[in-house]
């Protein structure tokens, strides 16, 4: 059975707490809190949480008058009452909360994903990985210090020990947003302009060295910028003839799920944000 899915896997925020004693003393005793570590260095944050649910809280004593604390989480574990409600006690000493990362996760299942071809509207680093057993394992676009990074990964393969044997392909598209423009571009679609294509059949009147072509590249896609401006163009106007896009389109799953996507983020940080620009942003 095919399904797909559009979820938050990760948000990072700062925000400001103007008093830091209160708040890490209300910390100490909290079950929440898994373990508090120090340091020293300078540059770092000076406290460090760690919580029972793989939350993170960063506390910088240092910055005086700015923002201070930073909270990474996965909206999904928070899934029972208490680390619910335990991160919004969290959250309820923040002023003016800014997300500074969001990842968006959109999960294919039932789709063989395997031959995915994804291509963005502006040139990208892009690193492709093979299993042991010389399948796709997952692609890399982008790198940790821009603004997006594209993982497209098989989910079922790292997940399997979990899964019945029997359980359908699972592939996930997530993608990985930071330096926001502002704070209407949380929630902008960060899908739009991309393709998704998937090898549908070769034209029967295609040259086999143009067959073997393509696929040599589909396997090694870093070949591209090693052709001539000529025949690059002329194998992409063959790929895509022999391709055909992937169905739902992610910008499409994407869209049907935003408003559920900010429902979830607002209910986490409401305690914080009735004076917050974040607010206006949801």
């Amino acid at each position: 059975m095919k399904d797909v899915t559009c979820s938050i896997d990760r948000v990072s925020a700062l925000a400001y707490i103007s008093d830091l004693s209160y708040f890490s003393k209300s910390l100490e005793l909290n079950p929440y809190i898994e373990t508090i570590y120090r340091s020293t260095r300078q540059g770092d944050y000076d406290t460090n949480i760690k919580c029972v649910d793989g939350s993170f809280i960063q506390i910088n004593s240092r910055e005086k008058g700015e923002e201070n604390v930073r909270v990474d989480f996965n909206p999904n574990t928070l899934h029972g009452r208490d680390t619910f409600v335990e991160m919004q006690k969290i959250i309820a000493f923040m002023k003016h909360p800014r997300m500074t990362g969001i990842d968006f996760a959109i999960d294919y299942h039932g789709y063989d994903l395997s031959s995915l071809s994804i291509s963005t509207p502006r040139s990208m680093k892009k690193a492709v990985y093979y299993a042991p057993s010389d399948k796709l394992e997952s692609i890399t676009i982008g790198s940790g210090n821009g603004d997006k990074r594209i993982n497209f990964y098989d989910k079922g393969y790292k997940e399997r020990k979990f899964l019945p044997k029997n359980h359908p392909h699972w592939w996930r598209i997530e993608m990985q947003r930071s330096r926001f423009k502002n704070e209407e571009d949380y929630f902008t679609n960060p899908f739009e302009g991309m393709t998704f294509t998937l090898p549908a059949s070769f034209p029967p009147d295609m040259k086999a060295a143009d067959k073997a072509m393509l696929i040599g590249l589909q396997q090694q896609p870093e070949l591209w910028s090693e052709l001539g401006r000529k025949v690059k163009e002329r194998l992409r106007d063959l790929h895509i003839q022999a391709s055909t896009s992937l169905d739902p389109h992610p910008a499409d799953v994407f869209e049907l799920y935003k408003e559920d996507l900010q429902r979830q983020i607002h209910e986490v940080f409401i305690p914080a944000l009735q004076n917050s620009l974040f607010y206006k942003a949801l």
